[in-house]
């Protein structure tokens, strides 16, 4: 192709060219742009993705949302509503640190766990890490308040994909003679518009015991399998200045029988058969 070529969209079959438009080739991350007349040895591009430069009628196909992207002089507009697709393919990964125990009201003399009776199990908070082996290509849009925290900040307003997954959760009961139990782990995703100072609920996860019921006629003090776990999937617009936290907590309701006993919680620990992480994707229309 010569340097005098002309490229774009014609209005008639003697191929006269609309002097407005101009071809875009995606390539990779970038756009490059054909001009209707240039003689510069490199050709000027556009930024990645579907924002850059460009003039009113310069068009491009994006080849991740498979559409016909469009300048109207201020900005590109994809030509399908319907389509979205990840930013640039890119996330933020955070690991959970450390342990998370959440303890529950113990079963005593003057305060049995009998049938009928409900434990609570109190809420927490749920700490991520931004160190190794976490990664977050999108620094610019979420990030944790610190390089070990609780809260994670949104700093550009946009449409967002959360997705959480604790692992093997950990299970402390007390001494229980015939009893049948119902153990409910819990978590909360909630919200914060005022910088932390009030926080909403906004979605909740809850595990229960196996088949429901659970016997602990046979079951000694301390750890119980029940092969709990949590984990969840969030999409929601958040503003620039947001802020999210997860909150660890349960309950535990006895229906005959009874317990006594402290050695009751729910916890996440390190080990399990997989990593707990949280992944933050955004989401672009």
């Amino acid at each position: 192709m010569k340097v005098n070529s002309q490229v774009g969209i014609s209005k008639n079959l003697t191929f006269q060219s609309d002097p407005r438009t101009q071809l875009h080739v995606k390539q990779d991350n970038y756009a490059v742009r054909l001009p209707i007349a240039s003689s510069a040895t490199v050709l000027p591009v556009s930024l990645s993705g579907t924002s850059g430069d460009g003039t009113q009628g310069s068009v491009i196909f994006n080849r991740e949302t498979g559409s016909i992207v469009q300048n109207d002089g201020t900005s590109w507009k994809i030509s399908d509503p319907i389509v979205t697709t990840v930013k640039n393919n890119k996330i933020a990964r955070f690991i959970r640190n450390g342990t998370v125990t959440t303890t529950c009201q113990p079963c005593t003399i003057l305060s049995p766990c009998i049938g009928g009776s409900d434990r609570d199990c109190a809420a927490v908070n749920v700490p991520f890490t931004s160190n190794t082996p976490s990664i977050n290509e999108i620094s610019n849009d979420v990030s944790l308040i610190s390089p070990t925290s609780n809260i994670i900040s949104f700093k550009t307003r946009g449409l967002y994909k959360l997705s959480f997954k604790s692992g093997a959760l950990d299970i402390g009961e007390a001494t229980c003679v015939g009893a049948t139990t119902n153990l409910y782990s819990r978590l909360n995703l909630e919200i914060s518009s005022d910088n932390g100072a009030s926080w909403k609920p906004i979605n909740n996860t809850v595990s229960n015991s196996t088949g429901g019921l659970l016997s602990l006629g046979s079951i000694p003090l301390g750890s119980v399998d029940v092969g709990h776990s949590l984990a969840f999937t969030y999409v929601g617009v958040f503003n620039q200045g947001d802020r999210v936290r997860l909150r660890f907590f349960g309950n535990q309701t006895m229906s005959v029988g009874g317990c006594l006993g402290y050695n009751m919680y729910f916890a996440m620990n390190t080990t399990g058969n997989s990593v707990s992480e949280i992944i933050v994707e955004k989401i672009n229309m």
